[in-house]
C-alpha cells in the first residue's frame, strides 16, 4: 500500500511562485511510527533509546569541548519509543495538506490516480473566484496527509522555482511503479536502484507539470494509530 510521505519545505521563492505548505492544529490521527519516522525519531536507535545524530563542533570549540557543554542540550533529544507513542497521543498538531497550482487539473489527477495509486478525495469549484481544487491521497482527510491541487482559470504552466525538492511517496514495489508510470507515459528520471551509499530502492519521476516524486520502497505500514480522544476522557 503506497503512503504519501512529507514533502520537503518550499523555499519562499518557491511558496511565491508555485505552491504552499499549510500547517494547522487539528485532531488529526496519524500513524505513530510514521509520525515518528517523519520526526526523525527513530533514526540511530541504540539500545532502545533513539540518538541525536552527531553534529560537528562549533568553529574554536574542539569536539570535547562542545560535547560537554552541550550534553544536556543533546540529552533533551533522546526520545524512547514508549515516550515517543505517549507524545503522538498528547500533541494534537499535524501537517494537513500541501496546496500547489497546476496547469491542467484532470490530467494532473488522472496521473496520481493511475500511476501513483491515489484516490480523488473531493473536489470543489468556485467560479466566482476563478479556481478550482482537488484533493487527493492513501486514505481520508482526517487520518492523512493529503495534497491539495489548485487550478487558475486559464493558467496553463507554472514556474516551479529553485526552492522546492520532491514529494516522497512509500510503495512495496519501485520497479513495477515505475513501470506503469512509463506505460502511461509519464517521465521517469532515475530508473529502479539503492540509493547512493544505501540499500534503499528509489525511483524519481514528475508529474504533469514537473513536480518531482521520489518512490522509496518499503513494506506494508501500519494503518492510522487513532489514540482516544482527549475530549471523551
Amino acid at each position: 500500500m503506497a503512503r504519501l510521505l512529507l514533502p520537503l519545505p518550499f523555499a519562499a521563492a518557491a511558496a511565491a511562485s508555485a505552491s504552499s505548505l499549510h500547517l494547522a492544529a487539528s485532531r488529526l490521527r496519524l500513524p505513530a511510527v510514521s509520525v515518528a519516522r517523519r520526526e526523525g525519531l527513530f533514526r540511530g536507535r541504540v539500545g532502545g533509546v533513539v540518538r541525536a545524530p552527531a553534529r560537528p563542533a562549533r568553529r574554536g570549540l574542539s569536539a570535547g569541548a562542545e560535547a560537554g557543554g552541550g550534553s544536556a542540550a543533546q540529552a533533551g533529544t533522546v526520545v524512547g519509543q514508549e515516550e515517543a507513542m505517549e507524545w503522538v497521543k498528547k500533541d494534537r498538531r499535524r501537517l494537513l495538506h500541501v496546496v500547489y497550482r497546476v496547469g491542467d487539473l484532470d490530467k494532473t489527477i488522472k496521473f496520481y490516480t493511475e500511476c501513483l495509486g491515489m484516490k480523488l478525495l473531493r473536489k470543489r469549484d468556485i467560479p466566482e473566484e476563478r479556481y478550482t481544487n482537488a484533493f487527493l491521497g492513501y486514505g481520508p482527510e482526517d487520518s492523512h496527509f493529503v495534497v491539495e491541487l489548485t487550478y487558475n482559470y486559464g493558467v496553463e504552466s507554472y514556474d516551479i522555482g529553485t526552492g522546492f525538492g520532491h514529494f516522497g511517496i512509500a510503495v512495496e514495489d519501485v520497479a513495477k511503479t515505475v513501470e506503469l508510470i512509463k506505460a502511461k507515459g509519464g517521465t521517469v528520471t532515475r530508473g529502479p536502484g539503492p540509493v547512493k551509499g544505501g540499500k534503499s530502492v528509489i525511483a524519481f519521476i514528475e508529474d504533469p507539470d514537473g513536480y518531482k516524486f521520489e518512490l522509496i520502497e518499503r513494506g506494508p505500514t501500519l494503518e492510522p494509530f487513532v489514540p482516544g480522544d482527549a475530549s471523551s476522557g
